[in-house]
């Protein structure tokens, strides 16, 4: 059956909002760090929100590549979650309205998505779209995120370090729709925040802190950040810690400081050329740097939140024998930074030594 751009979506009961900016956000599209997902997420849990269209996601979405989440309660399957893909209208701190597309970056139909999108832009008066993205690179994580600007016209470009040469990259869904609405008349902004590339597997608050604010700072709107920086701060303590103890990392940290001061120093942000790769390394080399490196925060930042997920819940009343209060007891002993290491080397050596890493959360 073919379907028309009206088929794609059904209104919701903020339909007909008016809005002059829309950001648009899809999770699976290029996004170092969650950056663009968590400072949609936080926007979403901290302001008041509307949903204006929820678009078909059985049109939309391949279920298996993004597939349904089922919930099982004492072996009975009670409910299976599919993905969505919803325009929500979103205000700020002041009032100001925005509309956000947010949710499972759509498979299939884009050219029709695309004509839906636009097609509700229109109606609710949109002037820009903004999209929000992480990107690795060569930037350490002790400096200020770098935010650089990507747009559908020169005319809204800052005065921001030219680009060396051109680019090609598979496109994000959100850059699809930016031009297609271009091409309507409707500018669009894509902002991007530099992830330091061992940070890229790994949740980066500071990243989306900072691309919150430079949201703010273009569309003129007053964004919520609060949680974003208390969550940057503590990931920041946690590095340090690790990178103080460990010669190599520190090494590695301490030439891309150096090369991000550089590039300041000539009055600059990094430029989009350097993004990803570092001036004293080989291709190659920062692959591996960035593995180890990666992998030996990642591995550190897991221990220390399973660590304090067992202090909290030391307080609940419990009954359990000595052997047992024992194990616990083990188990809950912060890892050394010589632990940790040794797990990340067994694990490229393909031993099953490092057993299963709690996976970390932030509310």
């Amino acid at each position: 059956m073919d379907l028309t751009a009206h088929d794609l979506y059904a209104d919701g009961p903020a339909v007909g909002a008016k809005a002059r900016i829309l950001l648009i956000h899809f999770d699976g599209a290029i996004d170092a760090g969650g950056a663009g997902r968590m400072a949609v997420a936080q926007m979403l849990r901290s302001l008041h929100n509307e949903r204006v269209a929820t678009f078909d996601p059985d049109a939309l979405i391949d279920y298996r590549s993004h597939r349904p989440v089922t919930t099982v309660e004492n072996w009975v399957s009670t409910q299976v979650r599919v993905p969505e893909i919803v325009l929500d209208l979103v205000e700020d701190d002041m009032g100001h309205p925005i509309l956000v597309l947010h949710g499972a970056e759509p498979d299939a139909r884009w050219e029709s998505f695309a004509r839906a999108v636009g097609h509700i832009a229109e109606r609710s008066g949109v002037e820009i779209t903004f999209s929000l993205h992480g990107v690795p690179s060569g930037v350490p994580h002790t400096r200020p995120t770098p935010v650089h600007v990507q747009a559908t016209d020169s005319s809204l470009l800052p005065d921001q370090t030219q680009m060396a040469n051109y680019m090609q990259f598979p496109s994000p869904l959100s850059t699809f729709i930016q031009v297609r609405l271009a091409q309507r008349g409707i500018g669009g902004i894509a902002l991007l925040g530099a992830v330091p590339y061992y940070m890229s597997d790994t949740g980066y608050p500071a990243a989306a802190s900072a691309l919150l604010r430079s949201l703010s700072k273009f569309a003129d709107l007053s964004l919520p950040v609060g949680d974003l920086e208390q969550g940057a701060a503590q990931d920041q303590e946690a590095i340090e810690k690790l990178v103080e103890d460990n010669p190599e990392i520190s090494h590695t940290v301490g030439a891309l400081e150096e090369h991000y001061d550089a590039w300041s120093g000539q009055g600059g942000a990094i430029p989009l050329s350097s993004l990803g790769k570092r001036a004293t390394a080989t291709a190659a080399e920062d692959a591996k740097s960035a593995k180890d490196i990666g992998d030996v925060i990642e591995a550190y930042l897991a221990q220390v939140t399973r660590a304090k997920d067992v202090a909290v819940g030391e307080g609940a009343p419990h009954a359990r024998g000595a052997a047992a209060a024992s194990a616990t007891e083990e188990s809950a002993r912060p890892d050394t930074l010589e632990d940790v290491l040794a797990r990340v080397e067994a694990r490229r050596r393909g031993e099953n030594g490092g057993g299963t890493r709690a996976p970390r959360h932030r509310a």
